[in-house]
């Protein structure tokens, strides 16, 4: 079975999303940044993503 990504900008964000049956995977990528989440859910795993790219900003700041 060929899995086709999914992806949406968000913010200066990219990110790239890839799912089989039982995990999700959601790699995000900034300008100096790069963060690979997985999950179960689609929408716990992009939130996961959001909150670490918000924890690396802050830190940066």
């Amino acid at each position: 079975m060929k899995h086709e990504p999914l992806g949406f900008i968000e913010n200066g964000v990219t990110y790239h999303i890839s799912a089989t049956e039982k995990m999700v995977t959601v790699v995000a990528k900034k300008r100096d940044l790069i963060i690979k989440c997985t999950g179960n859910t689609f929408k716990g795993t992009i939130s996961e993503t959001k909150k670490k790219i918000n924890e690396e900003n802050y830190l940066k700041s």
